[in-house]
């Protein structure tokens, strides 16, 4: 864009400045008589960052509302849930038993539903802040208990009964109690068998099938699952 200098030339005509761009030339007065800032001119052509922040965090916190609220929806009537846990998608509660969740559990069951089921006398308890991932299934008949921080991969499946004697099969063998503990992490597909005990901050490999107790702090996978190695405190 041309701009004038305010000065005439021997002519009497406006001389003119040095072609220059007017959104460069802060202070600049445009022909209409307006003065023009070009920071000012420039950041207007821009999008507003804090306000496009803004934005975000609102539909952040109301999609975690959503999550909030389906969690209430699903589990009122079948679950002690209490209102900070959060359910992506479906979850399927079946049995008379009782299920007990702690603060901050995280359920995703968007691709396929959780499932937990509970028996008459069976309790499934799951720890504070525990991810559970779509497609797992939790079943007992006695206890079944997750602890706190607990990472759970997708179609993980864990019972505490083989729901029928090897030999025998119409008969219901004893139920033997599982326990996870606390910051443990399991890969996709795992199958953890009654009576096991995983120890805090164990890891164990997708796929694996957990017959016997894994030691806290170690790395176990297989079938069945047996110790890889055992974690330092850099790990």
């Amino acid at each position: 864009m041309t701009i004038y200098s305010g000065k005439s030339n021997e002519n009497g005509r406006p001389a003119l400045s040095a072609r220059r761009s007017l959104f460069l030339t802060p202070g600049r007065m445009a022909p209409a008589g307006d003065l023009v800032n070009a920071d000012v001119a420039v950041t207007s052509m821009q999008p507003k960052s804090g306000t496009t922040s803004r934005m975000a965090s609102l539909v952040s916190m109301i999609v975690d509302f959503c999550h909030i609220m389906n969690a209430q929806l699903r589990f009122l009537g079948k679950a002690k849930a209490p209102f900070s846990v959060r359910l992506r998608g479906r979850i399927q509660l079946s049995g008379s038993g009782e299920v007990v969740l702690g603060e901050g559990v995280s359920l995703n069951g968007t691709v396929v539903p959780i499932e937990m089921i509970t028996y008459e006398s069976g309790r499934i308890e799951i720890g504070e802040h525990t991810f559970i991932n779509y497609g797992s299934s939790i079943a007992a008949r006695a206890s079944v208990k997750i602890g706190s921080y607990c990472h759970l991969g997708h179609y993980m499946f864990v019972m505490d009964n083989n729901q029928h004697d090897v030999v025998r099969h119409n008969e219901l063998p004893p139920s033997k109690p599982v326990i996870i503990e606390d910051n443990v992490w399991i890969g996709s597909k795992v199958v953890i068998l009654p009576g096991v005990r995983i120890g805090t901050r164990a890891v164990i490999g997708a796929g694996s099938i957990v017959t016997r107790d894994i030691p806290p702090r170690c790395v176990a996978a297989g079938n069945p699952a047996r110790v890889l190695r055992h974690l330092t405190e850099l790990d």
